[in-house]
C-alpha cells in the first residue's frame, strides 16, 4: 500500500520562529520569518506526518526556553511538545546504538557537528521531506536521505543572525 502523506521532519529554528511568532514587534523582519514559519508548520500538521528525533525535542526546548529572547516559559514548552507528541500524524523516532554511531562517523567525515545527525538520523527510514533553513542540510548525507526544502529562503544555522 503507498502512502499518501509525505513523513516530514521539521528542523529545530522553524519550530523555534513559529513558536516565537506572537512575540516579535509586528512589522519587523522576525515577525514576519515567525509568521511564516508558524504557517509551515501548521500546513505540515494538517497534511503531513511529522517527525520527531530525541534531539530534535531537545533544540527545541533548549533553544526556545534558553537561548536568546524572547524566551518561552518552560512549562508553555513543555506542554506545546506533549500536545504537537500526541497527535495522531506526530511520529517520535528514538535514536538507536547503530544511528548514534552512523552520527558520530558522518559528523566525523563531514565536519557538521553532530546535532544535526541526531536530529535526522532516527527518522531515516521514513522520511521524505527535511524543511530547514540551517545550511549544513544541503550536504549530500542529508540531501541524499530526503527532499530538503527551504520555504523561508533564508540559510542560517542555529545562532547565526537572521539577516
Amino acid at each position: 500500500m503507498r502512502r499518501t502523506r509525505a513523513w516530514t521532519l521539521i528542523d529545530t529554528r522553524i519550530w523555534v520562529l513559529a513558536l516565537r511568532a506572537p512575540l516579535y514587534e509586528a512589522g519587523s523582519h522576525l515577525a514576519d520569518l515567525g509568521s511564516r514559519s508558524a504557517e509551515i508548520v501548521r500546513e505540515a500538521l494538517g497534511r503531513d506526518v511529522v517527525l520527531f528525533s530525541p534531539q530534535l525535542i531537545a533544540e527545541i526546548h533548549h533553544v526556545t526556553t534558553s537561548r536568546a529572547r524572547p524566551r518561552l516559559p518552560r512549562a508553555m514548552v513543555r506542554d506545546y511538545l506533549r500536545q504537537i507528541l500526541g497527535r495522531r500524524n506526530a511520529r517520535y523516532r528514538p535514536v538507536s546504538r547503530a544511528r548514534l554511531e552512523e552520527a558520530l562517523a558522518l559528523a566525523a567525515e563531514s565536519g557538521i557537528h553532530i546535532w544535526d545527525y541526531l536530529v535526522v538520523l532516527p527518522c531515516r527510514e521514513r522520511l521524505d521531506r527535511i524543511v530547514t533553513m540551517d545550511p549544513h542540510y544541503r550536504h549530500p548525507h542529508f540531501s541524499g536521505l530526503a527532499r530538503v526544502d527551504n520555504p523561508l529562503g533564508l540559510w542560517a544555522s542555529e545562532g547565526q543572525p537572521l539577516g
